[in-house]
């Protein structure tokens, strides 16, 4: 999921590993612990496209790596509090500027999402996370910068711990969104992918997150600082394991009796929910030589895929790409065979990855969540470019995101 989202989670779990022993620094710990998987995707800067987003979600996100990173991190705690390096001004400097920094993307973020919805700048989330940001300023320079910070006792073992859930329990999130995880990474490249919540999903995070905060308002050894941490691990995890599962199951067998009632035939089928929220879900059928492409909400009138798009599979037109070959290899072991593909300019092809489905609830034009560019590079060797900031597809972006909001509140 989001990082924010990784980031509470690993908080939560280094709270409950060393919240008595460490108080909120065990907390940050594991918000550091939590992250680190998806520093993989800094890959990026260093590789191809293939080679970087084959990487992200690979080895960093593997049990494997769950298993042995905790024991150098540890030690690079250890080593980090016993040469006191958390008490010089350059560090606490360096650190302060990374949290504010922190705080600034998220508070864009924040207050992004109503301008993707199509309603503008909202003054009711602006101001208060203005607000927010400047008590968050303040405690930082007076708790922080100006104090004299402590020792950190803490036995080896229980830094193993912190990080080993903190970082164990990032991969587990991740196979619930719809990206696919390798957690068997070195051994196999099988992408984990249970499809029951999206990437970013508010309702999951945020009121994790404030039971989170209020926790951390108390004293390592009281008892409602440990009780809050609870609920809000409570609530997260009834979220994802039975309010989005029991979605799950309820969107396949209205995807099923909607291809039945229309007379579909198909061979297999996936779905997942759209960006943001856990009520309205994308499903994609295959056929023989197409895709059946629909959206159901939960609010909706009818208990049906009232509009189901159909998309030629053409992969025929993939076939100079040869399917041994790197990009070949890549297209359909990333897509799991969900694309479709299409002429772009002169010889260049658009492989669509439906898994991802439509900018809106029916196909327009080419308004693919997911498409990818297959050409020939310099070199004369097919390559692979996500084409996802295309005009065409950035123009639908904005309007589909304001008709799935009023869908989520309204229905269709």
């Amino acid at each position: 999921m989001d990082s924010l989202t990784q980031i509470v989670l690993g908080a939560a779990c280094g709270e409950v590993v060393a919240g008595k022993k460490l108080g909120n620094r065990a907390m940050l710990w594991g918000a550091i612990g939590g992250t680190i998987p998806d520093l993989d995707v800094f890959a990026s800067l260093f590789t191809d496209e293939i080679a970087s987003t084959s990487f992200h979600r690979g080895f960093m996100h593997s049990f494997l790596f769950a298993a042995l990173a905790p024991w150098v991190l540890a030690r690079l705690t250890q080593w980090f509090y016993g040469d006191e390096i958390h008490r010089r001004r350059y560090y606490k400097a360096a650190a302060m500027t990374i949290w504010l920094l922190f705080y600034i993307g998220a508070a864009a973020g924040i207050n992004f999402i109503p301008v993707l919805l199509g309603e503008g700048l909202s003054w009711y989330i602006m101001l208060p996370t203005v607000a927010l940001g400047a008590y968050f300023a303040w405690k930082l320079w007076r708790d922080y910068w100006q104090r004299d910070l402590s020792m950190v006792q803490a036995p080896y073992r229980t830094w193993v711990a912190l990080f080993f859930w903190s970082i164990f329990t990032h991969p587990i999130l991740d196979c619930f969104t719809s990206w696919g995880t390798q957690i068997w990474q070195p051994f196999s490249d099988l992408r984990v992918q249970w499809c029951t919540v999206s990437v970013v999903d508010p309702l999951a995070t945020l009121p994790f997150m404030l039971a989170l905060l209020v926790a951390a308002r108390y004293a390592r050894l009281s008892r409602l600082r440990a009780v809050w941490n609870w609920v809000g691990l409570a609530w997260f995890c009834a979220y994802l394991c039975i309010y989005t599962v029991w979605h799950k199951m309820q969107v396949n067998e209205i995807f099923e009796a909607s291809l039945a009632a229309k007379n579909i035939p198909y061979s297999r089928y996936y779905t997942n929910p759209t960006i943001f929220n856990n009520i309205v879900w994308s499903g994609v059928a295959e056929g023989d030589t197409a895709f059946y492409f629909g959206q159901y909400g939960f609010k909706d009138r009818e208990r049906a895929f009232t509009k189901i798009s159909t998309i030629p599979k053409n992969h025929r037109m993939l076939d100079p790409v040869p399917a041994d070959s790197r990009a070949g290899h890549f297209l359909r072991w990333f897509t799991d065979g969900y694309y479709s593909v299409q002429p772009y300019r002169g010889d260049t092809l658009q492989v669509n990855d439906l898994r991802f489905g439509l900018l809106g609830d029916t196909l327009r034009g080419n308004n693919y969540v997911f498409p990818f560019l297959v050409f020939k590079n310099e070199k004369g060797e097919w390559d692979v470019l996500q084409n996802n900031r295309n005009q065409e597809n950035m123009e639908a972006s904005k309007s589909s995101f304001g008709d799935l909001w009023r869908r989520v509140k309204d229905g269709y």
